[in-house]
């Protein structure tokens, strides 16, 4: 009963965790290109309830939220490239001190959104080769730029409280 008990959390926590992630990349906070806090969301998550949990948010956030701005030639590569991001604060948090460190998160916060345009722009390639891949990379270096001072700012205002609610919400009976 128990396990029954916390897939039900899990499964609520992931759908609520969707919903904040989908409304906060449509509705922009900011209005920056590219400044939204949905990076950061996947950091903390996937620091805290791990590589599963952050790879299914995601997913289910590009989903979702191009249900409405729209789905293009970018979904996949989008999907791609927040795979990768939760992979590499996967890995890192297994090789490094990351979680104990507040200074590490926030430079890795930082270099995600710089990590998420090159690889998009190597999603992107796919479909004009090795030239559409510098030509969208190139173009989009302002706003991978935006994206990771975005996720600086952000990962200062949401890490604290969104781990406590996330530490809290499992602890509760």
């Amino acid at each position: 009963m128990a396990t029954n008990h916390l897939r039900i959390r899990s499964m609520t926590l992931l759908a609520m965790l969707t919903a904040m992630g989908v409304v906060l990349r449509i509705f922009k906070i900011i209005p920056i290109p590219n400044v939204q806090p949905v990076t950061d969301m996947l950091m903390i998550i996937t620091l805290v309830m791990g590589v599963g949990f952050g790879f299914t948010l995601a997913v289910l956030i590009m989903l979702v939220s191009n249900l409405v701005l729209g789905f293009g030639i970018w979904t996949i590569p989008q999907i791609l490239a927040y795979a990768v991001c939760v992979l590499t604060v996967a890995g890192l948090a297994k090789v490094t001190p990351l979680k104990k460190h507040l200074t590490l998160q926030l430079i890795l916060a930082t270099f995600l959104g710089y990590e998420y345009g090159f690889v998009v722009s190597v999603g992107m390639s796919i479909y004009g080769g090795i030239a559409a891949f510098f030509a969208y990379w190139l173009s989009g270096l302002a706003f991978d730029s935006f994206h990771a001072i975005g996720n600086f700012a952000f990962y200062l205002i949401l890490y604290k409280p969104l781990t406590v609610a996330l530490k809290h919400y499992f602890n509760e009976e």
